[in-house]
C-alpha cells in the first residue's frame, strides 16, 4: 500500500515539476514569420517565458498588431522574415543582420554590400541616382545600399546594408555615359536579403532600388486582447500548485478507503 501511494506522489511531483509547456503563441509566431522560422519562447522573453521578461524587440512588434514577417523589429533595414535562421533571433539585434554575416563570412571590410562569387569588387558610391545612373527613384523606393557594385563575374550574390527583396528594382548601369538598362531576368530574391543576379554581362555596374518595406497597422498572427501579458507562455505553471492540491486530496481520499 505504501508503495503505491508514494509512487502516485512521484508522478505528481514530476508531473508539476515539468509542468512548462511549450508556449501557445509559438506556433503563430513561427507561422508569422514564415520562412522556416522555429523561434521558441526566447524570441520575445530575455528568461525563456515569465510574462515580465517579455521586453525584446520582437514582443513589441506582437503587441503593436503589426504583421511579424514584413516589421523590422529591431530597426536594421532587414525585416524579420530575412533575419529569422532557426533558434537564432537575428531580429531582436540590430547588429546581427543578413549583412554583417556575409560580411563576416568573407572578411569584408565594406560598410553597403557584399558581393559573394564574383572576386574583387569595386563599389561606386550613389549620391545622386538621376545624374550618375539616369535613374529616377520612385516614390517609396530607396537605394540598397546607397552604392553601385562594379561586378567583374556572374552569376553573384549581392547583400546590401539594407534587404533586398520582391517588387525592389535592379539596374545595370553605365555611369560614363549615364544610362542604364533594368535587368528583369535572371534575378533571384533570396529569403535573408541578398539578390543572386545571373542575366547580366561580366563586368556591371549594379544599382538597385530597394522597396521599402510597408508595415501594415495590423496583421496575422497580432496581439493585443489578453495576449499582451504573454501569459500563455508557460501557462501550464501557474496551474501547478493547483493541480498538485486536488492530486493531493485524491490521494487522501485513496488512503483512507484503503484504510
Amino acid at each position: 500500500m505504501f508503495k503505491q501511494v508514494l509512487t502516485i506522489a512521484l508522478s505528481i511531483m514530476s508531473f508539476t515539476g515539468v509542468a512548462h509547456a511549450q508556449g501557445q503563441y509559438v506556433a503563430p509566431l513561427n507561422a508569422g514569420l514564415g520562412n522556416g522560422a522555429s523561434v521558441s519562447c526566447g524570441a520575445c522573453h530575455t528568461d525563456g517565458g515569465s510574462k515580465s521578461s517579455a521586453t525584446l524587440p520582437m514582443a513589441g512588434t506582437w503587441r503593436s498588431g503589426a504583421n511579424l514577417a514584413l516589421s523590422d523589429s529591431d530597426g536594421d533595414g532587414f525585416n524579420n522574415a530575412q533575419e529569422v535562421s532557426g533558434v537564432s533571433v537575428n531580429f531582436n539585434y540590430a547588429s546581427i543582420s543578413s549583412f554583417t554575416m556575409a560580411k563576416a563570412a568573407e572578411s569584408s571590410t565594406s560598410s553597403s554590400v557584399v558581393v559573394t562569387g564574383a572576386g574583387i569588387v569595386t563599389e561606386t558610391a550613389i549620391t545622386d541616382t538621376y545624374a550618375q545612373a539616369g535613374i529616377t527613384l520612385l516614390s517609396g523606393f530607396e537605394v540598397a545600399g546607397n552604392v553601385s557594385p562594379l561586378v567583374p563575374t556572374f552569376p553573384a550574390t549581392i547583400t546590401f546594408n539594407k534587404g533586398v527583396g520582391l517588387g525592389s528594382l535592379l539596374y545595370s548601369v553605365d555611369l560614363v555615359n549615364k544610362t542604364n538598362t533594368a535587368v528583369t531576368t535572371g534575378i533571384t530574391f533570396n529569403a535573408n536579403g541578398s539578390i543572386t543576379v545571373s542575366g547580366v554581362a561580366a563586368n556591371s555596374n549594379i544599382v538597385v532600388l530597394r522597396k521599402i518595406p510597408v508595415v501594415p497597422a495590423a496583421g496575422a498572427p497580432r496581439g493585443g486582447e489578453g495576449e499582451e501579458g504573454f501569459e500563455g507562455c508557460i501557462s501550464p505553471s501557474g496551474t501547478a500548485p493547483f493541480l498538485m492540491f486536488l492530486s493531493l486530496m485524491g490521494l487522501g481520499l485513496l488512503v483512507r478507503r484503503k484504510a
